[in-house]
């Protein structure tokens, strides 16, 4: 049916607009949001055995910076002794009472052993991760955790005269001479301060060997001179 000043349904432009209900333009929805594409996930981040190793940009005085992260490796023995860092530890027993070698074979003695190493010079270093991984074999048999034998032996990290960490080295259902075990502890990197590391073993256990593995990254800061 033919309806003066329309045609398909549009409006001529001396038709008077009808007046009625219409949404702000800020309130109508805009096209792109009518059908919502679901929000990308974040990627998980890596954790460090997944970051690759990558050369840092330069510093301010154009001294490239070292890559980044970086493993370093202390083993002992060799040397066959301990070498303890005395202020770490407790000043009782007395010497008698330690044991000064790897692999040692006497009961009741403590084994003490520090490892250091030389930090970055400069530096901004930062650990990332860290585990000390320590080999023992009980001298004597042991019944338990409360037993006056090799049943009770822990290992202890120390710092300055404190305990940082201790756990028992046997369980608690007890341990026959000549046993061996490998424990690994993950180490704080607040525990790394000063560039060094002490353990202590009693004391009817042997220490047959150690390891600590640290990694983190060393870089020049990046300052003006």
């Amino acid at each position: 049916m033919f309806t003066p000043n329309v045609i398909n349904d549009r409006t001529l432009p001396n038709k008077p607009e009808i007046e009625g209900p219409v949404a702000p333009p800020e309130l109508e929805t805009p096209p792109f949001l009518k059908s919502p594409v679901p929000p990308r996930q974040p990627e998980p981040l890596p954790i460090p055995d997944e970051i690759e190793e990558r050369q840092a940009s330069p510093d301010l005085k154009s001294a490239p910076q070292k890559p980044c992260p970086k493993t370093i490796v202390l083993q002992a023995p060799p040397p066959p002794t301990t070498t303890p860092y005395g202020p770490d530890f407790p000043s009782t027993p007395g010497p008698q009472w330690i044991e000064p070698n790897f692999n040692g074979t006497t009961p009741n003695r403590q084994v003490r052993h520090t490892f250091q190493w030389q930090g970055c010079k400069e530096c901004c270093c930062e650990v990332q991760k860290a585990k000390l991984v320590v080999t023992v074999k009980a001298l004597q048999n042991g019944q338990s955790h409360q037993s006056p034998d090799a049943g009770n032996d822990k290992i202890s990290l120390w710092k300055n005269g404190s305990v940082l960490y201790w756990q028992y080295l046997w369980p608690n259902t007890g341990v026959s001479a000549g046993t061996t075990t490998t424990l690994t502890i993950p180490i704080a990197p607040s525990w790394l301060n000063g560039y060094r590391l002490s353990f202590l073993v009693q004391d009817d256990t042997a220490v047959l060997n150690a390891k600590l593995v640290v990694t983190g990254c060393c870089v020049k800061p990046n300052i003006q001179p």
